[in-house]
């Protein structure tokens, strides 16, 4: 599994912005209108991170932090 860096990997790994809205209970556009703006608001992470660890891609509440901030990781 490559790195997720970006609002746009984690909505990669998802397989796009309606998989992603089915895991987290948002319709298409909404999940669309996120990824456009590189943000997924806080209060879906926990929806988030649960959808991910069923589906085996490693994202955790640090991981979403460092990818809406811009940290890079060290490597």
């Amino acid at each position: 599994m490559r790195a997720m860096d970006t609002v746009n990997d984690v909505f990669r790994e998802f397989g796009g912005p309606t998989a992603l809205g089915r895991a987290i209970g948002v319709n298409p556009s909404t999940a669309s209108e996120m990824r456009r703006r590189a943000s997924i608001p806080v209060d879906y992470w926990p929806k988030l991170i649960e959808a991910a660890r069923q589906r085996g891609i490693d994202l955790d509440s640090d991981s979403l932090v460092r990818i809406h901030t811009g940290e890079q990781v060290a490597q």
